[in-house]
């Protein structure tokens, strides 16, 4: 099954629709850990939301390299 780099780059963005579903989800429940003044849940669930906000990020850096492979206008250069 051959893919189109524009098909590839939609994935990527479906991957970080994911990761914002996964990061709303957490940001409540980092409220409520808040609320809760539970000192240990509240570490955890902030290393979580690190981790998906890196994830999120290189998931839309190449979702967007994908995307504007051939138009050389709008490539990113990473220097």
């Amino acid at each position: 099954m051959e893919r189109n780099l524009t098909e590839l780059s939609e994935d990527y963005f479906k991957a970080a629709e994911d990761l914002n579903y996964l990061i709303t989800k957490y940001r409540k429940e980092l409220n409520e850990a808040y609320a809760a003044n539970n000192h240990l849940k509240t570490y955890e669930i902030k290393r979580k939301l690190t981790v998906f906000y890196d994830q999120k990020r290189d998931v839309l850096a190449t979702a967007y390299a994908l995307q504007n492979y051939y138009d050389k206008s709008r490539r990113m250069v990473l220097a």
